[in-house]
């Protein structure tokens, strides 16, 4: 003799809460596996999501910098240039002015040499008149004038060749300190400018391992599986943007993954197919309001399932 177990409404009342129950922890499980992972996969990025691009253009403009200083270098090299060519050029006129002055000099000395005091004399006493005596005796004073003129430009030529000798050399190493200066600090701006880049690079390689882990983990949740069976209804949606309060008293806004239907439970999770994509939402409002529409997809639904318009949809209760 066989007994047959009835089930009384509230043993399936119980049951169905426990369903429910044991289906939210599933979901709730798996948000914070989620929400995890992509803490720890994003974590190291966060706070730095922009820094390698701006170190780039940061780096890349003291690159031009540099080299507009570098470039005025060049124009004060070329300055300077000019002012050395000068400076070469005087310094080859003061000294072909200091040989003459030295011939001049030595010329003189040797015909003061061969003419001697007595020669002089007999030049002063040979003259037939106190005028021609007083003209003789003025053009030795003149003479001698004019050698202590030579002795005296001689002297202003050297100091004078000496100087522009001194500014040639000042000139010259101040182009060419000026120079490596700037081609040490263009140097420093490339190698900068090269590290950003590569910090960038590896900034932008972890992000997208980051991108395609999260991706993967996204799409391992919305492929889990339910337990009712699959069903064929047509859907309608919200707008993408769309904010408001749900008949539940939910708050709807442009990510949330609830759905509108006439009967079901609020709270009840559905699982929806479309075009290759899942997505699970929680009945949280009411509707829709015209014939022949079973959902209406709110919007966070909307955005994973890349779903516009009014289409027939895969779904299945997953728990109530």
């Amino acid at each position: 003799m066989s007994a047959t177990c009835t089930r009384t409404p509230e043993d399936r009342t119980t049951q169905d809460a426990t369903l429910l129950h044991m289906s939210r922890n599933r979901t709730a499980s798996c948000a914070i596996v989620l929400g995890t992972t992509l803490c720890l996969l994003l974590g190291p990025l966060a706070g730095a999501s922009a820094a390698p691009v701006a170190d780039v253009a940061a780096d890349e403009a003291a690159l031009e910098r540099a080299l507009a200083r570098y470039d005025a270098a060049l124009r004060e090299a070329r300055a300077i240039d000019a002012k050395v060519a000068a400076a070469s050029a005087e310094l080859d006129d003061l000294v072909a002015e200091q040989n003459a002055e030295q011939t001049r000099l030595e010329e003189r000395a040797a015909a003061m040499y061969r003419w001697q005091d007595s020669g002089t004399l007999e030049f002063l006493l040979g003259a037939r008149d106190m005028q021609q005596l007083a003209d003789r005796l003025d053009l030795i004073e003149r003479l001698a004038y004019q050698d202590a003129e030579n002795i005296r430009r001689l002297k202003a030529a050297r100091t004078a060749a000496t100087e522009s000798a001194r500014q040639l050399l000042e000139l010259q190493a101040q182009q060419a300190r000026a120079l490596d200066a700037a081609a040490a600090e263009i140097t420093a701006a490339r190698r900068e400018l090269a590290a950003s880049k590569a910090a960038l690079a590896q900034y932008e390689a972890r992000r997208k391992a980051a991108d395609q882990a999260a991706s993967a983990t996204r799409g391992a949740v919305q492929k889990r599986s339910g337990t009712g069976a699959w069903k064929v209804a047509v859907a309608s949606h919200y707008s993408r943007d769309f904010t408001g309060v749900g008949a539940s008293g939910e708050k709807i806004g442009p990510y949330s993954m609830i759905v509108a239907h006439k009967t079901l439970p609020f709270g009840t999770l559905i699982e929806f197919e479309y075009n290759g994509k899942r997505a699970v939402a929680k009945v949280a409002d009411r509707g829709p309001h015209v014939a022949g529409r079973t959902f209406d997809l709110g919007p966070g639904v909307v955005r994973v399932l890349d779903f516009s318009g009014v289409h027939e949809v895969r779904y299945r209760v997953i728990g109530r």
